[in-house]
């Protein structure tokens, strides 16, 4: 309950907090737990996180009561990339479990009150004289991904990738088109995977019109680099995304070895980027 003015502006505050969509993954605090590297995106200013699991325990339903408690809402959750080997695996045996797992993404993703699940584009069956037994049941595992998380409220986010289907945004596109994985299926982008493919971050989310983002920066050889360190037009990334109507998270998403040492201030640097940058009409 609200007692007095001083709580008052305190719960405003609060209010305002909670209200910008500034989002930090847990895969650039690697190989820090899920649980230590929440704590550390709350202790920079951070309201949001993207969840990547690092373990099954990570990625289980009752992982939800303890990353209620590192005092920050879970906004999106990546599959973990140590799982990926079920996810897209047309072995037989395999199948039932890999879906089993999802269907746990799901469930956890409705615990943590996450909205998003983002997957990347399956590598299509480079001999197609046997897709029906090598693609067909990665295909269905997508799928039945897709189904569960639209039976859930949720949004399957599907990454552009710099190899394969999802390198331009016609080929992203089409991908999500083709795979018919569901109303709850739409792309999204990561800015250093646009640039590892040739193709400018910018253009690439007027095309697409994302649904999430994973937003890291690129020069030269150097990807997955902090926001701000780069070579992007960070300034045309969202003005992209502001005259596509975007209303997802801003998730900051480096690769981790820029967090090793000192990552509370690593951290603190990030949200003063990424609030400064989405914060500021200039």
């Amino acid at each position: 309950m609200i007692s007095g003015a001083g709580d008052g502006a305190a719960f405003s505050a609060m209010e305002a907090t909670m209200a910008n969509k500034y989002s930090f993954s847990t895969a650039a605090l690697f190989p820090r737990s899920a649980a230590e590297s929440l704590r550390l995106i709350a202790g920079a200013g951070f309201s949001h996180a993207e969840l990547m699991p690092q373990c099954f325990a990570e990625a289980e339903e009752r992982f939800a009561s303890r990353a209620e408690k590192c005092g920050i809402h879970v906004a999106s959750i990546h599959y973990p990339l140590a799982m990926f080997p079920m996810l897209y695996n047309a072995g037989e045996s395999m199948v039932g479990e890999a879906r089993r797992f999802g269907e746990g993404l799901v469930r956890l993703c409705r615990a943590l009150d996450a909205k998003v699940l983002v997957i990347h584009p399956h590598e299509p069956a480079k001999d197609q004289a046997h897709a029906a037994l090598l693609e067909a049941p990665v295909v269905g595992n997508l799928r039945a991904l897709g189904e569960a998380c639209a039976a859930a409220g949720l949004t399957l986010a599907i990454e552009n990738s710099p190899k394969g289907p999802g390198r331009t945004p016609a080929g992203l596109l089409a991908y999500v088109d083709a795979l018919g994985a569901g109303p709850a299926s739409a792309p999204m982008v990561d800015t250093t995977e646009a640039c590892e493919a040739d193709e400018d971050p910018v253009a690439f989310i007027a095309k697409v019109r994302p649904c999430h983002t994973h937003l890291s920066d690129h020069a030269g050889e150097q990807k997955h680099i902090p926001a701000g360190e780069g070579a992007i037009d960070w300034r045309g990334v969202r003005d992209a995304l502001r005259g596509c109507g975007y209303s997802g998270y801003y998730t900051l998403e480096p690769v981790y070895r820029h967090y090793l040492d000192r990552p509370e201030a690593a951290l603190e640097k990030a949200y003063a980027f990424i609030s400064g940058l989405i914060g500021s009409e200039a």
